[in-house]
């Protein structure tokens, strides 16, 4: 009986086991199998782009932070694989029912599983998402409500986009905080959201669609430069917030490291980091820090 009793908690344990190694890979296990894999969300060409178009699998990214992600696994060393893996921009959020509930605290699914072991498609940390995962912040960031340049006249202060049609990216912080303004300030003219892509949202305001649209302040400064000339910025809302990497909250290793690999880039001018920033944005991204630092409240 005894016999029995042993072999079944053994049995109990190698199952336990296997439940938790299932259940995302710390930096060890990263290190042991020696394959990264990094969940990226083509939101925007700011961000990353994959091809051929409307690729699911075995895509060719390019972009900013695609080129972050790859010098941060070549921190790692020589022998880490990075294994790049595209995912919708709300997939990022979904629980195991394929749905993003933002008032439940949960591990999304992508991180929850071994498909993901990060997220680092520059995701602003708030609140409903600090209840799903852990950041580690890449950059400070404003919210930047963008506008055709020849409206920018009519946008002065938050006040003015009341009444205003919004174009802006699903689960994105731009549209929690419009949904955030209209349950308040703007209760008694709320904002007409229409969600779509970020590209769409551009283009939407771009052909009078759309009053306004917002993006960090990163996507706006390429999107003005690179892609929409008459666009402007026009003011930015809400508090300062952080960009960053989004990790399970379990892989403390894994945030440290990238927490490391980030303050060495921005310490050297000529850092991995600061090179790619200044490729895209025509700024490193220590001096990217500085700028948006001094962008008033």
């Amino acid at each position: 009986m005894k016999r029995v009793f042993a072999s079944f908690i053994v049995f109990f344990l190698a199952s336990l086991s296997c439940v938790v190694a299932a259940g995302g890979r710390s930096l060890e296990e990263i290190k042991r199998t020696r394959e990264i894999r990094v969940c990226l969300s083509p939101i925007h060409p700011s961000v990353c782009s994959a091809q051929p178009e409307g690729c699911r699998d075995n895509c060719q990214f390019s972009g900013p932070t695609y080129d972050a992600a790859a010098a941060f696994v070549s921190s790692l060393g020589d022998d880490i694989v990075p294994r790049f893996i595209r995912v919708s921009w709300d997939e990022q959020f979904f629980n195991k029912a394929g749905v993003t509930v933002r008032e439940a605290s949960y591990t999304p699914e992508f991180l929850a599983s071994d498909r993901c072991d990060l997220y680092p498609s520059n995701l602003a940390k708030n609140e409903w998402r600090l209840n799903k995962m852990d950041f580690v912040t890449m950059f400070p960031n404003r919210k930047m409500v963008i506008v055709k340049r020849s409206e920018k006249d009519r946008f002065k202060t938050p006040a003015d986009l009341a009444g205003k049609t919004a174009a802006v990216v699903k689960d994105t912080s731009h549209h929690a905080w419009l949904e955030q303004q209209n349950r308040g300030a703007f209760s008694g003219r709320p904002v007409t959201i229409r969600v779509m892509s970020m590209e769409d949202s551009l283009g939407a305001v771009n052909r009078g669609e759309a009053d306004f649209t917002m993006m960090d302040s990163d996507a706006a400064i390429w999107a003005i430069r690179h892609e929409y000339g008459d666009a402007d910025m026009a003011f930015a809302v809400g508090a300062a917030d952080e960009i960053g990497w989004a990790f399970r909250k379990e892989d403390k290793d894994l945030q440290d490291a990238v927490r490391v690999f980030f303050e060495q880039q921005r310490s050297h001018v000529d850092s991995a980091l600061n090179r790619i920033w200044q490729k895209y944005y025509s700024m490193s991204l220590t001096d990217f820090v500085r700028l948006v630092s001094s962008i008033s409240e």
